[in-house]
């Protein structure tokens, strides 16, 4: 009898091990938190044709959380997947000498896009963005960027580079591309249309270009001020 209960012991004891055993497996089988490690840069943005060629992109919402702008040449993670990109490149005027074409470029199909102030006129500058919210909202229809958008298929002049007036013609395939720039870049104060924008994740974001050339900034030209938010 006493035999018995001595095994009887030792197979409780072997079970318990077992399970705690099992338990320790569990715990190491558990997903760790992914590390969020982005880093947003901060306007004024270089968009500076030279210095910064691949431009700013912005990835509105990054592992769910408020993601931000990141230099597309350089970005803080891995798997920066932007929404819209804002980049400059070289055009030909008429003299031959070439100028900087600042634009936006929508991610795709996924994104869209609509000048919010066309539908509400009255909604521009930045007390109006600081103010727009959901409910303010009237009825609007976002655009994607035309899939005929194709910088390389526009005629180049004698330096090699697009000629400007044919290029600001392709920007007018997209759905904001340049058209920001002629109310960022006068003195009338509180002009500025705002844009909403819906992301790959379908978040709806407010963005209004408030300054170019950016004043403060580290250069006199190349820096542009951008303000945005989702709408809540």
């Amino acid at each position: 009898m006493k035999t018995k209960n001595i095994l009887l012991v030792l197979f409780v004891s072997m079970m318990a091990c077992s399970l705690l055993l099992s338990c320790d497996d569990d715990d190491d089988n558990e997903e760790e938190p992914i590390e969020n490690n982005f880093k947003e840069i901060e306007s004024p943005y270089l968009i500076c044709a030279g210095r910064n060629p691949g431009g700013v992109g912005f990835d509105f919402e990054y592992l769910n959380e408020k993601g931000g702008a990141n230099n597309i040449d350089s970005p803080s993670v891995d798997d920066f997947e932007e929404d819209i990109v804002i980049r400059t490149i070289k055009g030909e005027k008429p003299d031959g000498s070439l100028g900087g074409a600042p634009f936006f470029k929508l991610y795709d199909s996924t994104v869209e896009a609509v000048n919010y102030t066309s539908v509400d006129p009255e909604c521009k500058g930045i007390d109006a963005f600081n103010r727009l919210n959901s409910s303010d909202l009237k009825d609007y229809t976002l655009k994607t960027d035309g899939t005929n958008f194709d910088i390389s298929a526009v005629p180049t002049g004698d330096t090699g580079k697009p000629i400007m007036k044919d290029l600001l013609n392709e920007y007018k395939k997209l759905a904001i591309g340049i058209q920001w720039k002629s109310a960022a870049n006068n003195d009338v104060v509180k002009d500025e249309p705002i844009w909403i924008i819906k992301t790959r994740e379908g978040r709806l974001v407010k963005l209004m270009v408030s300054d170019f050339p950016a004043e403060p900034a580290p250069t006199a030209k190349g820096y542009v001020s951008i303000v945005w938010d989702f709408i809540n």
